[in-house]
């Protein structure tokens, strides 16, 4: 679906409700629990807290150490304490409303069982319920287990988001405003939403209040810490301006090198072409052309154009660097080209066999009969010769990939009867 201006202003009152709402919660919980005060730039001692119990206490001590880290760095800002409580509070509301927002948009894509799109009635939390029963109290009291391991299980891939050990993830609504985050996030027609890949990062951009960054800019010129550089600058790209710049970069060194050869062609819708394109060779050079300062624009538009010649590459060594990369909006799209790439790359390359092995092998000389024998143990073999690997290993190759280069000749040093002893993992072309 397209995001017009209609269907980012929906998710822009969605993210605002969201983040209300948290904000609201967690400033009554660090006032009524934890003895933090936003408005008053007050702390209390952990010593005056004599009602918590312990798991609370450790709460109230590693916030503490956010809130005091984040008054040292305040950039002389006025009340550092209560600026740094009101930044604590956006951040843990930032964290659990991502949180949730990712898990909707697995569910949306079947990488996990249904968690959060029907609250407490979710597919997932009803069997974890069967096998909890009332072990771990009433239905809050589970669900909020559920979903501790639903973050152990998601922080293996995504850590830096799910980590329940995170100081950005310390505090968690209670039961009735976790019913009303569940009526906003699963509203009727917020639903299409979770299936977009650009969500995440709108969210990302508006969960930033305008009023704030309107603030910020009116008492100070230049942002005067890292929240206020981040807040003044955090802006989503919308998806076609990601389509052009990847098309006329990745795409456009991938055609190039294969001449034109290539799905992107049709695939990358802003890939920029001339109708009369001509890829030259090594070694040959575009010729003189005559001036065309009289022609008109469709005239220029039917001129040749000749295309320096490129050559093929690996396509492990075309690298991607986002330095800004936000909710990796060019990354998403970048790996759909990427995909094509390494189908096409295998394709050419056919004739020519990928074998991957890690190998063990232990050739023995056996000096009285000067004959050798090979014996080789292996504990993972991967061998594809002639078919085409599981797309989704390819990338992971690099990772392991040795220096080693395969050679049916006698290794120099070694006659045919001495002992070789080698192990390592192998990536190379045969």
């Amino acid at each position: 679906m397209a995001f017009d201006n209609q269907t980012r202003n929906l998710l822009q009152r969605l993210v605002g409700d969201c983040r209300d709402l948290l904000t609201r919660e967690f400033d009554a919980k660090l006032q009524e629990i934890y003895g933090i005060y936003a408005g008053e730039g007050r702390v209390l001692g952990l010593e005056k807290l004599t009602h918590l119990d312990d798991e609370r206490l450790r709460v109230a001590a590693l916030l503490r150490e956010r809130i005091n880290h984040l008054a040292a760095g305040s950039g002389g800002i006025p009340s550092p304490i209560g600026e740094a409580v009101r930044r604590v509070l956006r951040e843990q509301a930032f964290t659990v409303l991502n949180r949730f927002a990712a898990l909707r948009m697995a569910e949306e894509r079947g990488i996990i069982v249904e968690s959060v799109g029907g609250g407490l009635n979710s597919k997932g939390f009803k069997t974890f319920s069967e096998v909890a029963y009332s072990g771990l109290g009433g239905a809050y009291e589970r669900y909020r287990a559920f979903l501790r391991c639903m973050f152990d299980e998601m922080a293996v891939d995504l850590g830096v988001l799910f980590d329940r050990h995170s100081p950005y993830g310390l505090l968690f609504p209670r039961e009735n405003v976790l019913l009303e985050l569940f009526d906003l996030l699963n509203a009727l027609e917020v639903k299409p939403l979770w299936k977009e890949d650009e969500t995440i990062g709108w969210i990302y951009q508006y969960f930033n209040d305008p009023a704030e960054r309107k603030r910020m800019r009116e008492a100070s010129a230049a942002p005067r810490n890292s929240r206020e550089l981040a807040v003044r600058n955090q802006f989503f790209t919308p998806r076609y301006v990601v389509e052009f710049l990847t098309d006329n970069t990745l795409g456009r060194v991938w055609y190039e090198m294969t001449r034109g050869e290539t799905k992107l062609r049709e695939q990358c819708r802003y890939l920029v072409r001339r109708p009369k394109e001509i890829f030259l060779g090594p070694r040959e050079t575009a010729p003189e052309q005559q001036k065309q300062d009289d022609l008109t624009q469709e005239e220029l538009l039917k001129q040749p154009v000749f295309i320096p010649h490129r050559s093929l590459k690996d396509p492990r060594t075309i690298l991607m660097l986002d330095p800004a990369c936000g909710s990796m909006h060019f990354g998403l799209y970048a790996f759909d080209l990427f995909e094509v790439i390494y189908d096409e790359a295998w394709v050419r390359h056919a004739t020519r066999r990928l074998v991957t092995l890690r190998f063990y092998w232990r050739m023995k000389r056996e000096r009285s009969s000067k004959t050798s024998t090979i014996s080789g143990r292996s504990g993972w073999l991967g061998c594809f010769l002639g078919s085409k690997p599981d797309r989704r290993f390819i990338p992971r190759l690099t990772m392991f990939a040795s220096k080693w280069h395969y050679r049916e000749k006698p290794v120099k040093g070694f006659s045919s009867g001495q002992q070789i002893r080698v192990s390592g993992f192998l990536t190379f072309w045969g």
